[in-house]
């Protein structure tokens, strides 16, 4: 439920609530260093102390811009740090009849940085329901009464696609790739075998089939730029692009599933939200090639032949920092 979080992920926190009679538990995980007044400014590390002194400020903030609708008292019942720089709350609301009816509203965004969601999964009785909130979206209801499939797939669909342009690493790959890509049947031999791959795992990581420790995968994911980089600026092929992009699709599948798996999604709806959020993830990649491509060859033909290794060298010295970050600083 709770993990480090990564460079390349969307700016979240999480929660869970189980309705039970006139009491909601909540379970809320956020980054500490993603709060608008961190509680050690200029370290990415906290100490279990350090929190202790100011746990109550944070809950503080955190009840002025987190709400459940007719609550008469709000409880924090335990909290923990993770990794020194996530804090789980365990959290009661209690109100003064049984829930049928339970309305969220999160004003988070305005204490986390620009871009902030919130991954929100209720269960009333038998029924699951997910919300994202943020900016945009500042409520949802729960009834218990399980929402249209079509809703759940644009939600999916959204999600997949914020994660594709909010993903700055996967971005940097897919640049990698374009600049070094000549004609259209190579780009799209080399996107295909992309999507396939990380659909693959994708899907085996989302259903719990294989799992990956995410301190691993971002920093494969990491290297898989570095690697790129590195062979356009060397010019050379230990083997077709095509197989060495299936390769490190693998990879990225797992760093895209790590948004499905944190929501514990139920198992009625996971296929489809993986459905979904992979189609999602297809839109948001082809925009990006289909806007950045043309682009590329226009400026490759009109002479600038330094716009591969001038590409490949900033992409190639970000995936080192990365690397760096992710595997040593995480």
């Amino acid at each position: 439920f709770a993990g480090t979080m990564f460079a390349h992920d969307i700016l979240r926190s999480d929660a869970k609530i189980e309705v039970h009679g006139n009491q909601a538990r909540a379970a809320f995980t956020l980054n500490l260093f993603e709060l608008t007044a961190p509680i050690v400014p200029g370290s990415p590390r906290a100490t279990p102390a350090q929190l202790d002194a100011s746990i109550h400020d944070i809950f503080a903030s955190f009840q002025q811009h987190y709400t459940l609708r007719s609550a008469v008292k709000t409880t924090l019942t335990q909290y923990v740090l993770i990794d020194g720089n996530v804090v789980h709350m365990e959290v009661t609301y209690d109100f003064p009849d049984d829930i049928t009816s339970l309305e969220v509203e999160s004003h988070l965004d305005q204490i986390m940085p620009p871009g902030h969601k919130h991954f929100l999964a209720v269960k009333m009785g038998d029924t699951v329901q997910q919300a994202i909130l943020d900016s945009g979206t500042k409520k949802a209801t729960f009834t218990g009464v399980a929402i249209p499939k079509w809703q759940t797939s644009l939600r999916f669909i959204r999600l997949g696609i914020e994660h594709i342009f909010t993903g700055y690493d996967h971005l940097a790959f897919l640049l990698g790739l374009l600049v070094a890509t000549a004609s259209i049947r190579s780009l799209v031999t080399i996107v295909t075998s992309f999507t396939i791959a990380h659909s693959i795992t994708l899907a085996l990581a989302t259903f719990q089939l294989v799992h990956l420790p995410s301190r691993l995968t971002e920093s494969l994911i990491a290297v898989s730029i570095a690697y790129i980089a590195a062979e356009n600026l060397l010019d050379f092929r230990l083997m077709k692009r095509y197989y060495i992009t299936f390769f490190f699709g693998l990879i990225h599948g797992f760093g895209f599933s790590n948004v499905l798996r944190d929501m514990d999604l139920p198992r009625s709806s996971l296929a489809l939200s993986l459905f979904s959020f992979n189609l999602g993830v297809e839109i948001g990649q082809i925009t990006f090639v289909l806007l950045i491509f043309p682009l590329v060859r226009d400026l490759m033909t009109s002479g600038w032949t330094r716009l591969k290794p001038a590409v490949s060298a900033c992409i190639g010295v970000l995936a080192v920092w990365w690397f760096v970050q992710r595997a040593f600083l995480s």
